[in-house]
């Protein structure tokens, strides 16, 4: 049996998010061939590790006819098409096996208050590429709550998990760190939604006893950086994107996890890792993060005030473990037999 995933971006770019996800969702059964197709630079093929990678060049009118002749090429009928690309499913004639879904397309371009054109398009998009689906799949109620997917019969809630878990010991050992400060990472793409504008204003008040150690790149890291200097922030660093040891690193020697959202956060991917390395996390009360968190007393509101009050009252010496909690809901083995059986149905 081959598989066929629809993905975003190279497996050789900094990957993160979607890419991590498909990887994982690879791993449920042992594909005879995995084939990835993303957007890129070009028009070319090649291999990663186990993968038969497909580049197209950028979308434009030639995208139709491309990725309609290769699939009609390398899709037969025991051939899994599971798409995380609504383009790309858009595109396509045929039918979508799988659909997953992080954010509806209709629902952020609402909360980016995109122009009426581009609403009235996305909105097609969305409906239409739900029809064409099998089955789809959403990472959390909210997600599915804020799409425009109607059909009651033919989805399935699966969360997310964590490609890291294999590399994470049971318990990290806690960072030797400056008893006198307090350690707060964070990892995001660096853009509106995240809250960067509040995280800022919030190292400002801590800026005695805390450290910012923000991790990501983004459409405003450059002007966040910037914000930092001008307003001559210390404990606060924009590390850019960090590679997998790196990132390891600030998750063993973080004190606490922080993650913001205003809007578009389908599930919050960094709270089940602060989990999976035993850390506590502080969240926004948005979005599927209510889903995730440990407990409702882990949740914040947008509020300048009310995170500084949370940080500055939070009890470390709490005895939780954390791990414990990812291994129950979130663990690999977990969400691969949930995605095995998935995949069996439609083989079956």
């Amino acid at each position: 049996m081959r598989i066929i995933f629809m993905g975003f971006r190279s497996f050789l770019e900094h990957k993160r998010g979607v890419e991590n996800v498909i990887e994982f969702q690879s791993k449920a059964l042992a594909f005879e061939k995995i084939y990835y197709i993303h957007f890129g630079k070009n028009n070319r093929a090649y291999k990663h590790n186990n993968y038969i990678c497909i580049s197209l060049s950028p979308l434009s009118l030639r995208t139709f006819f491309i990725i309609n002749r290769l699939l009609k090429r390398i899709k037969d009928k025991s051939t899994l098409l599971h798409s995380h690309n609504p383009l790309l499913t858009f595109l396509y004639k045929g039918k979508t096996d799988f659909l997953t879904v992080h954010d509806g397309l209709y629902y952020l371009a609402k909360s980016k208050r995109e122009n009426r054109f581009k609403l009235i398009l996305l909105k097609y998009i969305e409906k239409r590429i739900y029809k064409k689906s099998t089955c789809v799949h959403f990472i959390s109620h909210f997600s599915k709550k804020m799409s425009l997917f109607k059909n009651e019969s033919k989805y399935v809630i699966i969360p997310n998990t964590s490609i890291y878990e294999t590399y994470v010991e049971k318990k990290p050992a806690s960072k030797k760190t400056d008893k006198n400060k307090i350690h707060v990472f964070c990892v995001r793409s660096i853009e509106e939604r995240a809250r960067f504008d509040l995280m800022l204003e919030i190292a400002d008040k801590l800026k005695d006893n805390f450290i910012f150690d923000i991790a990501g790149k983004g459409p405003l890291l450059d002007h966040y950086r910037d914000q930092v200097n001008k307003r001559n922030l210390r404990n606060v660093s924009f590390h850019g994107y960090v590679n997998d040891e790196q990132l390891f690193n600030f998750y063993r020697n973080a004190d606490i996890i922080l993650t913001l959202a205003e809007y578009g956060e389908g599930f919050g991917l960094p709270i089940i890792e602060g989990y999976l390395f035993n850390r506590p996390v502080i969240a926004s009360n948005r979005c599927a993060i209510p889903e995730v968190i440990i407990s409702k007393e882990d949740l914040v509101e947008n509020d300048m005030d009310n995170i500084v009050d949370k940080l500055k009252k939070f009890n470390f010496s709490k005895n939780i473990d954390y791990r414990e909690y990812y291994d129950q809901h979130f663990s690999n083995e977990i969400i691969l037999n949930k995605f095995r059986n998935l995949y069996l149905t439609v083989v079956k």
